[in-house]
């Protein structure tokens, strides 16, 4: 086996492995709609910041009460990750064998992929998570950090 058909199986097995991730992600948030609903309400509801003790800040002026809009943003969040994760299939497929130049689709893919997560980043933040909910930013970030790594592997040649 030769060094490049390794790395082009690495690549193959890294982007399939995000893109079934992802569509397992998405999949769960369809599957459980009303559940998505409820946690993205919290957030932007700010309910973390009224738990005992509860912690006063200007950024509650930003609170969004309405379900209207907890649906739509998740609706979002959703699409995001649809596409993410077809771009992903496809950049997958790519390094299968099926593309000439499977790392511009793969460059695409992850540039979705980290879009998906600066997307929750900049909302989450927008109502200030990272007060309460500094876990779930760490992990935002983490997708983002994933996405550049991710990115470095992909355009790596033999």
């Amino acid at each position: 086996m030769s060094p490049a058909f390794s790395l082009t199986v690495f690549k193959f097995v890294l982007l399939a492995g995000l893109a079934a991730w992802f569509s397992l992600v998405a999949f769960n948030n369809l599957v459980a709609f009303r559940n998505g609903v409820f946690a993205i309400g919290q957030l932007m509801r700010m309910a973390a910041l009224d738990q005992a003790p509860a912690i006063q800040t200007p950024l509650q002026r930003r609170r969004v009460e309405s379900a209207g809009w907890h649906r739509a943003v998740l609706a979002l969040v959703l699409i995001a990750e649809v596409a993410s994760a077809a771009l992903l299939w496809a950049a997958a497929i790519g390094y299968a064998g099926a593309s000439a130049e499977p790392a511009v689709l793969a460059t695409l893919a992850l540039a979705a992929f980290m879009a998906t997560g600066f997307l929750m980043l900049l909302g989450g933040s927008w109502f200030g998570y990272y007060i309460r909910q500094d876990n779930v930013q760490l992990a935002h970030l983490v997708l983002i950090g994933l996405a550049c790594a991710a990115m470095v592997v992909v355009n790596l040649s033999a």
